[in-house]
């Protein structure tokens, strides 16, 4: 008679050897790809941030900024996007202060390309300014991923060089955190990043062929990218970044952001660093809203900045800059830069005496 107790079969217990085995399979399998990955892979440039991209079909490096640093040879030097390049007239700054200024600016970018413009351009043009003024907004020195998608990359390759290490590093710790070794270690093993990098290039080639053919596929992403580039947006009230991010926690993304690396290499070369955060745009009745948080955020960049000797400057609540200043998002109209750049030379000036 049964007493309704499960009965234990022998045949039907896991034995340790079966485990190791599955385990076996598990690790060996993948290896089979290898071969596939070196094929695919044969020839393919790599990539210069293997945290992003095993390979990479990269623009080449631009020197233009560079060759205008080695020539002019600035005093002070403005670094960062359409945020600063909507502010400061580096021309006039030049007359304001009486002293060389000038700038390495590109829309669309954020803390990596400032930080490589900082490296490669500047001090890599063999000059040495008094300082160098990074114009960001809000999160954007400790969120290195910002402007780094497929729609904005192709200008990290014009600032970058052929390997960019201290980058990579910074990227791979905010990737896979802790595991960046190991993750590493697993790609080297079973070589898939290939494989997966040449999936996601046919799959985004895809739509282009199905439309027009693989002939012309080429010629036709071109020419969407061209016509759906930043500059030929239309023009809105909204920002282009939201007013509240998931990088208000200061203190957890500053080990992986860049901002630790550039204020390193400013220091080694006796540069002075000062952040400009601009205003975003303001409401009809003052300043823009600020939260807790961000508030919180910014109260401990101060703290880190000028324990590091580094200058910090905050736009936001000025009264100068009212509604009126402004043109769509956060960009001021062209016709305050000028005034804008007289009233910011008042703070540049005392750096060059």
């Amino acid at each position: 008679m049964s007493d309704g107790s499960p009965r234990s079969d022998p045949q039907s217990r896991s034995h340790p050897r079966d485990l190791i085995l599955i385990a076996a399979i598990a690790l060996l399998l993948p290896l089979g790809l290898r071969p596939i990955a070196a094929r695919v892979s044969a020839g393919a440039p790599l990539s210069y941030l293997p945290a992003l991209e095993t390979f990479r079909e990269r623009l080449p490096y631009d020197p233009t900024f560079r060759e205008d640093i080695r020539r002019i040879r600035p005093e002070l030097v403005f670094v960062g996007d359409s945020m600063l390049g909507s502010r400061i007239d580096p021309a006039h700054m030049r007359r304001a202060i009486n002293r060389q200024t000038w700038w390495v600016m590109q829309p669309g970018t954020g803390s990596a390309w400032w930080y490589l413009a900082f490296k490669n351009h500047v001090l890599g043009a063999g000059v040495t300014p008094k300082a160098a003024f990074f114009f960001f907004r809000d999160y954007n020195l400790t969120d290195v991923m910002f402007r780094l998608d497929a729609a904005f990359r192709w200008s990290l390759d014009t600032v970058a060089g052929p390997e960019e290490p201290e980058l990579n590093a910074v990227l791979a710790r905010r990737k896979q955190g802790g595991w960046s070794a190991v993750h590493a270690a697993l790609d080297r093993t079973y070589q898939v990043a290939p494989l997966m990098a040449r999936a996601d290039d046919r799959l985004s080639q895809w739509p282009a062929e199905h439309l027009v053919g693989r002939r012309r596929a080429a010629a036709f992403t071109k020419d969407m990218n061209a016509l759906f580039a930043f500059e030929k947006l239309r023009p809105m009230a909204d920002a282009d970044m939201s007013a509240e991010h998931a990088q208000a926690d200061f203190a957890g993304n500053l080990p992986t952001s860049i901002l630790p690396e550039l204020v390193r290499l400013a220091k080694s070369q006796g540069v002075k660093l000062a952040f400009v955060r601009v205003q975003r745009r303001p409401r009809p009745d003052g300043p823009p809203l600020q939260s807790r948080a961000l508030q919180q955020y910014m109260g401990d960049l101060r703290r880190y900045l000028e324990s590091e000797g580094a200058l910090f400057i905050d736009d936001t609540g000025n009264p100068a800059f009212t509604l009126d200043w402004y043109k769509d998002g956060d960009h001021m109209l062209g016709s305050k830069r000028r005034e804008y750049t007289e009233l910011f030379a008042k703070t540049a000036a005392p750096l060059v005496e």
